[in-house]
């Protein structure tokens, strides 16, 4: 009976150093991921400094949870594999001694790359604020969408040449606010004033005819509908009294219809048409433009077809009212097919025209601190590719 109590307590401290052997795996990782928390805290306090850190891929940092299912794979599941190999030399074997207590480092590193690498696929940056000023004025383009504008007298025809002409317009205006009217037999505002020209112009592709009722052409309309919309870019008169009007002092007057007007002339209407008026709801072309005159906003006007009619016929245009219109607002007439001398025209007015400045406040990308959670993943991998090949290498 003697005998057995030694036995049953190096059964014992085998059992213990057994658990402990289980567990320390497990501690490693704790004590290390604890270890690299705080580093990887510290690197992000330090990069980001006084700006706010956004998480692109927030959802991401789930994938950590991985690297449970890959210890359990490198320190419970290895283990259960029974092999017996034969060595002449028990030094063929890396891993001896208190090594041995270590053979599981490399799977340690393994879980914590896993979850490094989960935070560098979580793209942690900071964004700042870039203020913008510019100066700017207020642009409307209206676009006649009548039954006419299918025309093929011009390539392909004048609807798509029109929108070429937009277009192009767009592709070159950086500052400018710029809005859009459609009208065929009713006019609509279609687009406020706005500066995202990409949007705009992607807007002006994707127009159909047949987005307006395009049996007839009211082109006073449309020109009023574009007047209104500047009204309001103005902002409206506020009141203290019932006879006193308050508006800002770049816009000292307060119109009878209660927005704010005054001396600055930084507004224009770019008006695309084949010039045939045939319908009118409320307004007439030259009505329309004696409304713009008043209000300071130059109509330039752009024909869009043939003046001469070609052997098959085909509807008619009617210059005489866009040139009118052009000339009672102090504007310009262009044809749809001269782009280049109608931007001359533009760019040389819009240079004498007074201008609104504006701020513009935009949030873009500044530091991309994933690039530090990748480094530490790919260091952790390497160390495990290493030490499972040298001092710490199983075999089998």
């Amino acid at each position: 009976m003697s005998g057995d109590a030694p036995k049953a307590r190096r059964a014992g401290a085998r059992a213990g150093a057994e658990v402990l052997r289980h567990l320390l795996p497990w501690l490693l990782v704790v004590v290390l991921g604890a270890l690299l928390a705080w580093g990887g805290a510290e690197y992000l306090r330090s990069s980001q400094g006084s700006e706010k850190l956004v998480w692109r891929s927030p959802n991401a940092r789930w994938l950590a949870v991985g690297g449970v299912l890959v210890g359990l794979i490198a320190f419970q599941l290895r283990r259960r594999r029974a092999a017996a190999m034969g060595f002449s030399q028990v030094g063929l074997v890396g891993a001896r001694g208190p090594l041995a207590w270590l053979s599981d480092l490399p799977g340690v590193l393994r879980v914590l790359a896993v979850g490094a690498l989960a935070f560098a696929l979580a793209r942690p940056e900071t964004y700042r604020t870039v203020t913008h000023k510019t100066e700017s004025i207020d642009i409307m383009i209206v676009f006649d969408m009548s039954k006419s504008m299918e025309e093929t007298d011009i390539p392909r025809d004048r609807f798509d040449a029109a929108q070429r002409v937009i277009r192009k317009f767009l592709r070159r205006t950086k500052d400018d606010r710029v809005g859009l009217v459609i009208f065929g037999q009713q006019a609509m505002l279609h687009t406020p004033l706005t500066q995202d020209m990409k949007a705009l112009e992607q807007i002006v592709r994707d127009l159909q005819i047949g987005d307006v009722p395009e049996l007839g052409t009211a082109i006073g309309d449309g020109l009023a509908m574009a007047l209104a919309s500047l009204r309001r870019s103005d902002g409206q008169c506020a009141r203290i009294g019932e006879d006193d009007p308050v508006c800002p002092k770049d816009f000292p007057r307060c119109s009878t219809k209660g927005f704010c007007e005054g001396k600055k002339r930084n507004k224009i209407v770019i008006l695309l048409s084949d010039g045939d008026n045939n319908w009118t709801t409320r307004f007439e072309p030259d009505e329309a433009a004696r409304q713009a005159a008043e209000m300071g906003v130059r109509v330039y006007t752009i024909l869009v077809g043939r003046e001469e009619s070609d052997v098959w016929g085909g509807m008619s245009v009617n210059p005489a009212t866009l040139r009118s219109m052009a000339s009672i607002t102090d504007g310009e007439f262009f044809r749809a097919t001269d782009f280049e001398s109608f931007d001359r025209g533009f760019q040389a007015v819009r240079t004498t025209l007074d201008k609104i400045s504006r701020v513009r406040k935009e949030r873009i990308p500044d530091k991309q601190l994933f690039v530090g959670f990748a480094a530490m993943a790919a260091l952790l991998f390497a160390l495990d590719l290493l030490l499972s090949h040298t001092f710490l290498r199983r075999l089998p």
